[in-house]
């Protein structure tokens, strides 16, 4: 756990009408006791049986994040208030790592030709700066013909525009949208070797990635205390979990239904360095809809790796309850950022056999009340 003072509370002039946060008036010791604690409560209200000590991790009290999304309304930027429906205009966020205020302080100068959207922002691990404009079609026209805020936003900023992440491209007369571009936006680590991800500014990532790093450092712990197991994953996304786990594993089938998501995993991959190159034979990667059918035969496999979305695991489990107990996977890695639906989860995994081992919170939303779990489970 990086050190931090206990009393430390983080200045925000906005804590009393932003939503952002929710905690910024408790001392961070405070936020770190009552996480745990409410986890704690959380996982014995579903007759888990826990690990005495729960592992808390932090990169810090605040000011690390590399992404955020902001919403636009009526010339405000910002996040929404606490008592109504409005945007707090913003100019400083206690969450933002100093790299990412510095953009959005500059961000902010510009004045939108409309009312409302949704923007995010994001500074990738070598400083550069991205932006993906998430506005209404005819919103996105209006900006295309205005011609002088792209003009401008691309002399600083990589932009993508729209659900489909299209590139605006100046041909010399108009703005033309273009396939989405796959850059390095993000960072994952295979031991001490950092790894360049690739994905776009609208991908789903971590949201920090000095936090990233504690993350990637768990999952490798973990899956060398088994070597050369073999391994599923479900929820890979861009390979954040996927390529630390490669490091020790035998193999990983690496399950995703997102086609973007995958495609940045697969270049990761062709451009890892020679060092890490071999890795590559071990992974192989399938599309589909893990949450409601899964092909793939347990059995072969000694672990499993998940960081599903909110929704929980769903029916990516129902293969386990079909096998006996000594053809399910010796072990499971679990990692959420909802735990109400990781204990239903592991409520299930409880009743085919498994037990907590070891359970971690990774608290890379300080001053707020979110937080990420990652539990090892291991089959009795």
């Amino acid at each position: 756990m990086t050190v931090t003072d206990p009393q430390t509370l983080i200045p925000c002039p906005y804590k009393d009408t932003c939503s952002g946060c929710q905690l910024l008036d408790h001392p961070y010791g405070k936020q770190v006791q009552s996480k745990t604690s409410e986890l704690r409560g959380l996982l014995q209200s579903h007759e888990l049986q826990i690990p005495e000590k729960i592992e808390f991790l932090s990169a810090g009290a605040g000011y690390l994040r590399d992404r955020l999304d902001f919403s636009l309304q009526d010339g405000r930027l910002g996040l929404y208030g606490k008592n109504a429906r409005e945007i707090v205009d913003i100019e400083i966020c206690a969450q933002l790592s100093p790299e990412l205020q510095t953009w959005y302080t500059e961000f902010r100068k510009i004045k939108w030709p409309f009312t409302k959207g949704s923007i995010r922002l994001r500074v990738g691990p070598e400083g550069q700066r991205g932006v993906w404009l998430d506005f209404a079609n005819v919103d996105i026209k209006a900006l295309l013909d205005e011609q002088s805020i792209l003009k401008n936003l691309q002399e600083h900023a990589f932009v993508e525009i729209g659900q489909r992440r299209k590139i605006p491209v100046w041909n010399g007369h108009e703005f033309k949208l273009k396939d989405p571009e796959l850059n390095v936006w993000f960072t994952t680590w295979m031991g001490e070797l950092a790894v360049k991800l690739y994905c776009h500014v609208a991908s789903f990532t971590q949201p920090s990635l000095k936090a990233n790093k504690l993350i990637a450092d768990k999952i490798s712990s973990w899956v060398n205390q088994f070597p050369q197991a073999r391994i599923i994953e479900f929820g890979s996304g861009i390979g954040n979990l996927t390529l630390p786990a490669l490091t020790a594993a035998k193999s990983v089938l690496a399950c995703e239904i997102d086609a973007l998501s995958l495609e940045g995993l697969e270049k990761t991959v062709l451009m890892l360095p020679s060092e890490l190159k071999p890795h590559s034979q071990k992974l192989t990667i399938y599309r589909g809809d893990f949450q409601k059918k899964i092909l793939q035969d347990f059995s072969q496999f000694d672990g499993v790796l998940a960081n599903p979305p909110r929704s929980g695991l769903m029916g990516f489990l129902n293969p386990l309850e079909e096998l006996s107990y000594d053809q399910r996977p010796p072990f499971f890695i679990y990692m959420s950022c909802f735990p109400e639906s990781m204990a239903k989860d592991m409520q299930r995994l409880q009743s085919y056999g498994y037990e907590i081992k070891e359970l971690v919170i990774l608290d890379q939303f300080p001053q707020t009340n979110h937080y990420e779990v990652l539990g090892l489970l291991q089959r009795k």
